[in-house]
């Protein structure tokens, strides 16, 4: 049922955000949706589900009205601001800074080209002009809706160009705290592993892509393998069991909260972005569901991960290609897969050796649709790609572990870097061929296309599980029915 309710919560998103019908309008689609279901079903369930229908689909409708109400006007021009820092990210010519204009109680994002030791929390004095974020074609011919990305989070202004001075720093905080750590394991990859590999080990284990150069991002993502440079549900897998492995003397619980801080405290050391606090949000569902002693389901876990963002930023659900990806490649993870699986019998399972033949063919064709509608690049060497970086990542992160933890012991440390940095020039020499394979590009596919396939494709590979649940909505619980169909009775004598 949580399926449903997260599916129709979209719908109504959908058809108040990109359809464009008013609130008004959709007050009366709710209306008939319900009236519909109650006339066509005549039975107290398909009332109720009715009910819970309409009501939902104008719940999504109403959501996203509300956050894009209070998104609030600013006045672009030289401004100095003075103001609060929300969130720092680093990079290698350039850091972004995230600050909360005091006067208007707005969130700014200035650019800065300075090396700066700023930190969450810290009162800054901002010198430049606020500009409205523009759109921007990619290298691909696509338009990337860069004002709405922004909007998204909350973000209505940019300074692209600014002098920043320090007012006051600010005080301890969960987020300040997690910045530090997240540079304090820059540096100490820094001196230890080579340029430009560090930033590759700190991308890989803790998804910090501040210190990757943007020709190697180029590298993973034209060859389809960019996403083993966030934070994903891998890591938090991978992080889980490290943790178990070490806290194993400790009771259950105690263990658990342990393990589900980690988790926190890794989602914030990333720089938080959707793709990592969803797979945060999961791994945080699967810890509660083993204290509570109820089994975890992962596609119930994703469809709260998804409802946690809506109510959170619903702009972020039509904007966010980062969130697109990772929920996709999810869902193609723990519903698709298991449909597959047989297929692909004649694989041995040795080393998980099937898994990965199937996600590294199967993932890129199951997002085929949304990459023709957001990129239009497809490399043909992707799923190759893929299963040599699922093969090497878990050494990359556990090398990268090793140096963090023997950092005080430098001789290990150095070895250990050593190893790790000949390990990444292998794999940059790797993908730097496999990118010279064809690429192809496909024509554009509207949003809505996108979304059409993706339901035939649905209806299709579930449709004995769709015509199972239309059938019980026929009737109520208590009412004597014939049996569905395709079921077998005997006969009476």
């Amino acid at each position: 049922m949580i399926e449903l309710i997260t599916v129709v919560l979209l719908a109504g998103a959908v058809l108040y955000h990109s359809i464009g019908i008013p609130l008004v309008g959709m007050a009366i689609i709710s209306a008939l949706t319900s009236a519909f279901f109650f006339i066509y079903f005549l039975s107290r369930k398909g009332l109720v589900t009715g009910l819970l229908i309409g009501i939902v689909l104008f719940l999504g409708a109403v959501t996203f009205w509300y956050h894009s109400n209070t998104v609030t006007q600013t006045f672009f021009a030289d401004r100095i601001i003075t103001g609060t820092i929300k969130s720092v990210d680093r990079r290698l010519d350039k850091t972004l800074l995230v600050v909360r204009d005091r006067q208007f109680d707005q969130l700014i994002q200035v650019t800065i080209h300075s090396q700066n030791n700023f930190l969450p929390g810290d009162t800054v004095k901002v010198y430049g002009t606020l500009q409205s974020p523009q759109d921007f074609m990619t290298n691909t011919g696509r338009l990337f809706g860069y004002h709405d990305y922004l909007q998204s989070k909350g973000i209505v202004a940019i300074v692209p160009i600014a002098s920043v001075t320090l007012v006051s720093s600010g005080n301890f905080s969960l987020t300040r705290f997690a910045t530090t750590l997240r540079f304090h394991i820059a540096d100490i990859f820094t001196r230890y592993i080579s340029f430009p590999i560090d930033g590759l080990a700190a991308g890989m284990l803790v998804g910090y892509q501040g210190g990757v150069p943007a020709g190697i991002q180029d590298l993973f993502r034209t060859t389809g393998v960019l996403h083993v440079l966030v934070l994903s549900g891998e890591n938090i897998t991978l992080l889980a069991l490290f943790l178990s492995i070490i806290l194993k003397p400790l009771p259950f619980k105690l263990r658990s909260f342990l393990t589900g801080a980690a988790i926190i405290l890794i989602v914030l050391i990333s720089g938080a972005g959707v793709a990592a606090i969803r797979a945060g949000v999961m791994g945080i569902i699967a810890l509660t569901g083993g204290l509570v002693r109820r089994s975890y389901v992962p596609l119930r876990a994703l469809t709260l991960s998804i409802i946690f963002f809506f109510f959170l930023s619903p702009e972020t659900l039509f904007t966010d290609p980062g969130f697109h990806l990772s929920v996709l490649a999810t869902i193609f993870m723990i519903v698709v897969v298991p449909k597959i699986e047989p297929l692909f019998y004649w694989l041995p399972e040795a080393y998980h050796l099937r898994e990965l033949v199937i996600l590294a063919i199967g993932v890129p064709i199951f997002m085929l649709p949304y990459t023709m509608y957001f990129s239009g690049l497809v490399p043909s060497a992707s799923p190759l790609a893929n299963i040599v970086m699922a093969i090497i990542t878990p050494f990359m992160m556990l090398g990268g572990a090793i140096v963090l933890a023997c950092s005080w012991i430098s001789p290990i440390a150095q070895i250990v870097g050593t190893t790790v940095s000949f390990v990444g020039d292998v794999i940059l020499k790797l993908l730097a061929f496999l990118n010279t394979w064809p690429q192809l590009n496909t024509p554009p596919l509207a949003w809505w296309g996108v979304i059409a396939i993706y339901m035939i494709f649905f209806s299709l590979v579930f449709r004995q599980e769709f015509r199972q649940s239309w059938y019980d909505l026929t009737f109520d619980v208590r009412s004597t029915v014939p049996p569905p169909p395709n079921s077998s009775e005997p006969e009476s004598r």
